[in-house]
């Protein structure tokens, strides 16, 4: 417990980690309540896809380019800056009404902004935490992040079902507006490094392309990245696809069942993280850990796929989960003690957005095999696609080695 409590007397990351799971809850306040009360005013699907994008392509293509502000200037204020924007943008949502093309239009304008200003914030939240820790602090640090996110979003979760049975969604906005705008005073009081907010910095032309050019000319980055985002393709991507199927096909269309497995793996994540922030392991180097668990949580979502007892389905969900929080944990870990801080905001940024298109791109590519191959065979397209994950990682294994 040492660990946890050298972290938690940490007081500008006690600030930050009360903001998170301030942003947490807010945005999935938001996020849940903006396209039900779309399609509950609309009864159009078609709007529910486009509002679907809005909040993921305007982040690939301006995201990256908005996070030069986290290299060149203080990450407090940059964050400040953001936080109060997202609190603004949903305070106007609050105020529009969700039945008339003028004011949709409008609402899908603040949605993309608001996808724009995810990417800075996230990986912001991984440099304000790279420079109030200390390096040996990390571990236990993005454990607590792991574990309160899930905590967070599943209570925001539960709590926008409570405003729906109360006939009341829109309420969720001004909620979530307050909860922005809270985060936003408390992250502007947290002491950064200044040394990057002077002016010599700001003179410094980092471009995306030389983001680019520093992840691929950096061996150690490269690897991590192509490894963990290949993983959180064919794992997480897929699994929104594969899993509908796999109660069909396996467990006979139980809808019992696909509410209880949908949320199982943040189980194990939960009781994994607890544990892997108390620093047990701490010979292993954090790359080998990564790749082990990547391996591990491959293969048991293999034994998932084929398995046809929900029972056993239960227990290795449970188990996966557990397998996965090293990946999640040590990977935030390894990018913010090997990437610069000069340059951190962009290539963190950069490495956000690949993940977002692969892990959109793998459910894709699993739901086209899956119907020209026909539903029967999910459990071996699965298959094939993790065996590769599974080479790539023990390749990285032997080259780390």
């Amino acid at each position: 417990m040492n660990k946890y409590m050298s972290v938690l007397k940490n007081v500008d990351f006690i600030k930050y980690f009360f903001s998170i799971n301030f942003i947490t809850l807010a945005q999935s306040f938001v996020s849940i309540s903006i396209i039900w009360l779309i399609y509950e005013e609309t009864k159009n699907p078609l709007l529910i896809a486009v509002f679907g994008v809005l909040t993921q392509l305007p982040a690939i293509v301006f995201g990256p380019l908005i996070s030069k502000v986290l290299d060149r200037f203080n990450i407090g204020r940059a964050m400040f800056l953001f936080l109060l924007l997202r609190a603004s943008i949903f305070l106007i949502i609050f105020l529009l009404p969700f039945n008339d093309k003028i004011s949709l239009s409008i609402i899908g304008l603040l949605i993309g902004l608001n996808s724009v200003i995810g990417i800075p914030l996230s990986a912001g939240g991984d440099i304000i935490i790279k420079e109030v820790c200390d390096d040996e602090q990390l571990v236990t640090a993005n454990a607590l992040m792991i574990i309160f996110f899930d905590i967070s979003y599943i209570f925001g979760s539960i709590s926008v079902a409570i405003m729906g049975v109360l006939g009341n969604n829109s309420i969720a906005f001004i909620i979530g507006a307050v909860l922005f705008f809270i985060s936003a005073i408390i992250i502007s009081t947290i002491k950064s490094d200044e040394i990057f907010s002077n002016s010599e910095n700001r003179q410094e032309k980092y471009t995306i392309f030389s983001s680019m050019k520093y992840i691929v000319k950096n061996s150690e980055i490269f690897l991590m990245t192509i490894n963990t985002t290949l993983w959180n393709m064919f794992t997480w991507g897929s699994f929104i696809v594969l899993l509908p199927i796999y109660v069909e096909q396996n467990l006979n269309n139980d809808s019992v069942a696909y509410g209880i497995l949908n949320s199982l793996q943040s189980v194990g994540i939960i009781l994994a993280s607890l544990i892997i922030g108390l620093q047990f392991i701490s010979k292993i180097k954090i790359e080998k850990l990564i790749c082990l668990g990547i391996i591990v949580h491959c293969l048991l979502l293999i034994l998932f796929y084929f398995s046809t007892n929900i029972i056993f389905s239960v227990i290795i969900l449970i188990i996966a989960g557990i397998a996965s929080a090293p990946v999640l944990i040590y990977k935030a870990t390894f990018f913010q003690r090997k990437i610069s801080r000069k340059i951190m905001g962009q290539v963190l940024s950069l490495i956000l957005v690949l993940g977002s298109v692969l892990y959109s791109l793998g459910g894709i590519i699993i739901a086209f095999l899956i119907e020209k191959l026909g539903k029967e065979y999910f459990s071996y397209i699965n298959l094939y696609s993790l065996i590769i994950i599974i080479v790539i990682s023990l390749m990285s294994l032997k080259k780390i080695s």
